[in-house]
């Protein structure tokens, strides 16, 4: 797969978080409290995969012993530290020769269990991991009549494409 189709796919996935984390924290509502908690730990959940793998993928260590921190972060501070793991993404496959993308990386999960993936391998299962939870999101507060738009890529590309 070619880095220009990586960044792309993380450039989508930059604005399908922050349109997301926009409408949460536009439209949350008391009386639906309990599904917003839960749409923010997925959101959370997301952020810190990520950056558990940025740390795999860039040879450093991370201090998470979970897939997800103990306390619920605030929307706007989980939207700022997504912003700033979706850049870091972005321009770590911008900046990779392509003889990267197919390198094997050795790591330790955070339930102690070795994997070893490709580097392709690793940020496909972000993207699809952010789709898949972001999905999720979107069914978790159906209910409380919230507008979460559709996160497609060609919605990504075609509006993309005519600001150029």
């Amino acid at each position: 797969m070619p880095a220009t189709l990586f960044r792309t796919l993380f450039e989508h996935k930059a604005w399908a978080n922050q349109d997301l984390l926009t409408q949460l924290i536009t439209h949350q509502q008391p009386d639906h409290a309990k599904s917003w908690r839960l749409a923010t730990r997925l959101m959370n959940h997301l952020n810190i995969v990520d950056q558990i793998f940025i740390a795999h993928l860039t040879g450093k260590t991370h201090s998470f012993t979970a897939t997800n921190t103990p306390e619920t972060p605030d929307l706007l501070e989980l939207q700022s530290r997504t912003m700033q793991t979706d850049q870091q993404l972005i321009s770590l496959v911008s900046t990779q020769p392509a003889t990267f993308f197919e390198q094997r990386i050795e790591f330790v999960f955070t339930d102690g269990k070795h994997g070893s993936m490709t580097a392709a391998e690793i940020l496909m299962h972000l993207i699809t991991h952010g789709s898949y939870h972001r999905g999720q999101i979107g069914r978790v507060i159906y209910d409380s009549n919230a507008k979460i738009s559709p996160d497609i890529l060609t919605g990504f590309l075609h509006r993309n494409r005519e600001l150029n």
